[in-house]
């Protein structure tokens, strides 16, 4: 079977990496990867077409080069002779789902990942265009059973056409960065990583950090590490944490957290923080279960389903500072014993779960079933 997968963010997409490192090796693909120039990896059996623009700061140029990018898209679809167009992530959805649209009568059928049914900021219009762009696509890929009921509540999609494959655990951890050291400091060591968003709760965090006692503040670091950017989340929370009194014990670091340094960030970290208002799906979060590092999530629908109902570290009522201070303090009464069996049952629950090998075939066998349904249609 012959599949074109389209990742405008490689590198940055670890995702669409490592599913690609075990999808090469079913049987019936045969991958070819759409991506930006200077992206991708060399991976046998995989083939890579680096025609994507890879952006730049001169804003004319950087139009024109898209758009001459886009008709590169167009043009492997549409004389490429692929089995499946599998969409990852959309640099710009607004001109991308058209072309899609227009060129699915050019492929066997259309696959899309929906890493998030809808932009966080969604308006109108991103609404209706998505929910054209769900409609036409003859499978929808998602990450989660919680996804897979808004799709179908909220855009009437079929059960049919959406199949859940989890979002594998990363593994370029390198050995020795497990989490749970003894820290020279005597303190416990926590994090929140990722892209800074509103919706993310860092305010939550620290207005709940505000209102631990002092005495207990002196034994506990956070550092919230991730880039921001202004269009998405203009707040200021180091202003924030200066205004609370927080800054003792919290360190806000803003900026892309560069892959290799990774093992660092939370090799040094004992618990992982979630305190999001919602989410459709949190690679942060298998993030740290690479690591071994046991969360604290907001107790919303997708981190129920992922933690196992907090089997792999503490839920707390969301949207609650008072709520989240406690578990932390909880957290940090932790004995090594509950820490141990705590990390050992996220070693279980990824092994069960959260490997790319196990997604890579249930995507497999999702593409083999579709194009099935698919053949059928075109002999009658």
């Amino acid at each position: 079977m012959k599949v074109l997968m389209v990742e405008f963010y490689l590198p940055e997409s670890v995702y669409t990496l490592e599913l690609a490192k075990e999808l090469r090796h079913e049987h019936n693909v045969d991958l070819t990867i759409f991506c930006r120039e200077n992206a991708g990896a060399e991976l046998d059996g995989v083939k890579w077409k680096r025609d994507f623009y890879a952006g730049g700061k001169k804003k004319f140029k950087a139009i024109f080069e898209y758009g001459r990018s886009l008709l590169r898209l167009r043009r492997e679809i549409t004389c490429g002779h692929y089995d499946v167009v599998h969409v990852q992530m959309f640099k710009n959805a607004k001109y991308e789902i058209p072309l899609y649209c227009r060129a699915k009568k050019h492929c066997g059928f259309l696959v899309h990942t929906v890493h998030n049914l809808l932009p966080h900021e969604a308006t109108a219009e991103d609404r209706e265009l998505y929910q054209r762009f769900y409609e036409t696509c003859d499978l929808l890929i998602v990450h989660n059973e919680h996804c897979k009921k808004l799709l179908m509540e909220e855009h009437k999609i079929s059960e049919k056409k959406i199949c859940v494959t989890p979002h594998g655990a990363y593994t370029q951890v390198h050995a020795g960065a497990q989490a749970g050291r003894v820290h020279p400091d005597g303190k416990k060591h926590f994090v929140q990583f990722g892209i800074m968003r509103k919706y993310k709760g860092i305010d939550i965090l620290l207005e709940a950090v505000s209102k631990i006692p002092e005495e207990k503040r002196e034994k506990l670091q956070i550092v919230i590490a991730g880039a921001q950017f202004q269009a998405m989340d203009p707040t200021d929370y180091q202003a924030l944490a200066d205004r609370l009194g927080v800054s003792d014990c919290v360190t806000i670091r803003t900026g892309h957290v560069p892959d290799q340094e990774l093992d660092e960030l939370f090799g040094n970290s004992d618990f992982a923080l979630f305190p999001y208002r919602n989410i459709y799906g949190s690679g942060a979060l298998l993030m740290a279960y690479s690591y071994g590092l046991p969360v604290i999530a907001s107790d919303i629908p997708v981190f129920r389903e992922e933690t196992k109902d907090g089997e792999t570290g503490i839920l707390f009522a969301s949207e609650n500072p008072e709520a989240l201070g406690k578990a932390i303090l909880e957290a940090m009464e932790w004995s090594q014993t509950r820490y141990e069996e705590c990390q050992e049952r996220i070693g279980d629950l990824v092994k069960e779960t959260y490997s790319w090998k196990r997604s890579a075939k249930i995507l497999a066998e999702a593409y083999q079933r579709q194009w099935e349904k698919t053949k059928k249609r075109v002999d009658r």
